[in-house]
């Protein structure tokens, strides 16, 4: 998980909700301006928010591209059914909407069978009470308040699993942190979106051997900017996917670009 940087409004949804305080998701989803078919809006909005994180969902970073709409979903991070506060539209609130993918309910069930391989939103909506989504910051991470700097995942090469980097959690603190240490939230962040699934680990293991098959190429070459011009292929475009993957097998070497390109999400 990284970083997400939105763009600034106005956008369709902003618009709706500035004339349209009380109404639905729904409500948005089905509207249109005049002359415009039904849910216009909406698609506008989904594509600009996929192109604002680079086509890759916002939990688990696989690639979701525009070419696969049906691959796409728009997530509300805090519940849009809480209407606990009268003065808070959380259905319409342009701050509480995540591009993800559909959370593994595309996979080969034979090969990654559900609901064990289920993810990002699909997994925490099977697993949190209405109550906790409700209450949901601080309970697990929100990409949009990660910090770009520094990486607070990790990752095991023998499993492909995602881990806490305890010295990277050591120096940052989260607001509303639901619990004793940042180490403790990324770990339950892990665990509610399923962001270790044999379906997640085995792909970010496919990274992992691309990875090494390229540097096994530089060496044989002795191509010593191997690592730079990896950074380069890698995060010049926004973004590829398992972005974060990919920056912890690069280590000081993405950092030092991602700098260099003022990366801030």
């Amino acid at each position: 998980m990284k970083r997400v940087n939105k763009s600034l409004p106005p956008n369709p949804l902003t618009l709706f909700a500035a004339t349209h305080s009380n109404a639905t998701w729904d409500d948005f989803r089905n509207h249109g301006v005049t002359g415009q078919v039904a849910g216009t809006d909406y698609k506008s909005v989904k594509n600009t928010v996929f192109s604002d994180q680079g086509e890759i969902c916002a939990y688990c970073e696989v690639k979701t591209p525009h070419t696969s709409p049906h691959k796409q979903r728009l997530e509300h991070f805090h519940s849009k059914s809480d209407t606990t506060n009268p003065a808070i539209n959380w259905a319409l609130d342009w701050n509480n909407i995540l591009g993800v993918c559909i959370g593994g309910n595309d996979a080969n069930i034979a090969l990654h069978p559900l609901p064990e391989n289920l993810s990002c939103d699909s997994h925490k909506d099977y697993i949190l009470t209405d109550a906790q989504k409700n209450h949901c910051e601080g309970l697990y991470l929100n990409p949009l308040e990660l910090v770009a700097f520094p990486c607070l995942f990790a990752l095991n090469k023998a499993t492909g699993e995602l881990q806490a980097d305890v010295n990277n959690c050591s120096i940052v603190t989260i607001e509303q942190n639901q619990y004793a240490t940042t180490e403790e939230l990324v770990t339950e962040t892990i665990r509610i979106l399923n962001l270790n699934c044999y379906r997640l680990k085995d792909a970010r293991l496919e990274v992992l051997k691309l990875y090494n098959q390229e540097i096994a190429k530089a060496r044989k070459s002795n191509n010593t900017q191997i690592f730079t011009e990896l950074s380069a292929r890698w995060f010049n475009n926004k973004w590829p996917s398992f972005f974060t993957t990919r920056r912890i097998l690069l280590g000081q070497h993405a950092k030092s670009y991602l700098t260099s390109i003022r990366f801030t999400g």
